[in-house]
């Protein structure tokens, strides 16, 4: 063979290596490169900002999402929007999900969110005249997570045996009921547990206290399914949670009374928590809402907390 041939042939192969390793970049770039669009139902309290945070800063982006937050009002619509297939994951808690399940929707609970659902009482009320009464009336909304909470704070109480519970839906009403006095206390989240402080209500206990969580992230299974987006979800959540660990949240509170209707008269307050890493959902709590359930007629069966999550894909670094 003539050195030219010999050379030419080298350079050929040469060509093709770089042209598969160029390829194969490509393609892991490619992989990497997410192009679906993920939809992400929140609700109007503090464990939706480390989602308004993720998408605000770009972190979704920064780890190859794109990513569509929808605020809802209403756990109601949220439903909806999850039945009709409009939703890819959403806040929820620990009573949806059974719920979920018993409507034979393909979600399961993957983390748990940050939230605390507090009993407090009207300004008229002192702390000790509602220790006192011998039926306080509690402004609750049926069968959810603030019935279950406001059970569950009064037993820690002592108080089951007493308590009245007023069906009021539309928190923005109950809170308003109880300012006014036409309640004794109402069962509400943050930050409007909160809000009713600031009018002079007094905190009588609140799900943290009794060490309970029932605030969870639910994903579809297609999303599940899709191990790539579900732990960039996870580590967006995680940089946008460090990140509101380093900052003052009045830097960001004009967008939370904006986007989540947060009252601005708390803007100076401090009502955001210390946001943790993405962790797996309170089994303990979970075991807890499923009997609470069972025993109220609200659900069909005692539900197994392994069959309703999955929590295989949670990264193991804490920040």
């Amino acid at each position: 063979m003539r050195r030219y041939d010999y050379v030419m042939i080298k350079n050929i192969k040469k060509t093709i290596v770089l042209m598969l390793i160029v390829s194969m970049g490509l393609m892991t770039s490619c992989a990497k490169a997410y192009t679906k669009s993920i939809v992400i139902g929140i609700m109007s309290d503090i464990g939706a900002v480390p989602f308004l945070i993720a998408d605000e800063k770009g972190f979704f982006e920064d780890r190859g999402l794109d990513v569509e937050i929808v605020v809802f009002k209403s756990a109601i619509d949220r439903d909806s929007a999850l039945q009709t297939g409009n939703l890819d994951a959403a806040m929820a808690d620990m009573l949806s999900i059974v719920f979920y399940t018993e409507a034979n929707l393909p979600v399961k609970m993957v983390a748990k969110t940050a939230g605390d659902y507090v009993m407090v009482t009207s300004p008229q009320m002192s702390l000790s005249q509602f220790n006192q009464s011998e039926s306080p009336s509690i402004g609750i909304s049926s069968n959810t997570v603030i019935e279950f909470a406001t059970e569950m704070i009064a037993k820690a109480d002592g108080n089951e045996q007493h308590v009245e519970s007023v069906v009021i839906p539309q928190m923005p009403v109950r809170l308003e009921m109880l300012r006014s006095g036409e309640l004794d206390a109402a069962t509400l989240p943050e930050p409007l547990a909160s809000s009713a402080v600031l009018s002079g209500g007094t905190v009588v206990g609140s799900t943290e206290d009794i060490g309970l969580e029932p605030g969870i992230l639910v994903f579809t299974d297609a999303l599940i399914d899709d191990a790539e987006s579900t732990v960039a979800i996870f580590e967006a959540y995680n940089d946008a949670a460090q990140w509101l660990n380093e900052n003052d949240e009045a830097t960001i509170y004009d967008m939370l009374t904006s986007s989540l209707g947060f009252s601005e008269l708390l803007k100076d307050q401090g009502v955001l928590p210390i946001y943790n890493a993405i962790e797996a959902p309170n089994a303990e709590t979970f075991d807890a809402v499923s009997e609470w359930m069972f025993d109220k007629g609200v659900s069909k069966h005692k539900y197994n907390y392994d069959a309703l999550t999955d929590i295989n894909l949670i990264p193991q670094d804490d920040f």
